[in-house]
């Protein structure tokens, strides 16, 4: 299985300002080629926001440096739900932080992340996270009543979610014409 990885609007950045961080970040997340590696549609906004060259410039240089695409995802109307809860019971957690930590946790990724308090947020929710920053990548994940309530509400969440179908070349109206079978007049009868 692929591993998965959603880079905060912060790790963009730092990699785009000095290509050298981008080295020690790959060191640090060994097979970061060969995973999916995402950015969310908070973080295009952020990272438009706030960097001179904007965000499809930061991208390319960055899939350029870890050869491997970097696609867009965007935070749901689920994601955005969670990011309220997580920021209303996590201390210090805040908008859009929140629903990068809540896109992380809905799709199983690892949260890469060089921001201080939303590490220490995603570790509160027993989140696997990485801060390149730190000499050591991995941590014990300690089980609090808390990060158990926030994991059961995360599991309750995706139960409720659709599960897409694998990206395929078909046309959606072949895939329903398979499914469907024939409808004839007596069904309606």
């Amino acid at each position: 299985m692929t591993k998965k990885y959603v880079l905060d609007t912060c790790i963009g950045r730092k990699c785009y300002d000095n290509p050298a961080y981008c080295d020690m970040v790959k060191t640090k997340v060994p097979g970061l080629s060969t995973s999916t590696i995402v950015f969310t549609s908070v973080s295009v906004y952020e990272i438009n926001k706030r960097v001179e060259c904007g965000f499809d410039e930061l991208r390319s240089q960055l899939e350029s440096a870890i050869d491997s695409d970097i696609p867009i995802h965007k935070i749901t109307y689920d994601m955005r739900k969670w990011g309220i809860w997580l920021c209303d019971n996590i201390p210090g957690l805040h908008f859009p932080d929140n629903e990068i930590l809540a896109y992380a946790m809905l799709t199983d990724s690892v949260l890469i992340t060089c921001d201080k308090g939303l590490e220490e947020a995603a570790k509160s929710v027993s989140q696997d996270v990485i801060n390149p920053d730190r000499t050591i990548t991995e941590y014990t994940k300690i089980r609090t009543n808390f990060s158990k309530l926030a994991q059961d509400k995360v599991n309750q969440i995706k139960q409720k979610i659709p599960v897409l179908a694998p990206t395929t070349r078909e046309s959606l109206l072949e895939i329903f014409k398979k499914s469907a079978g024939k409808i004839t007049w007596e069904a309606f009868a």
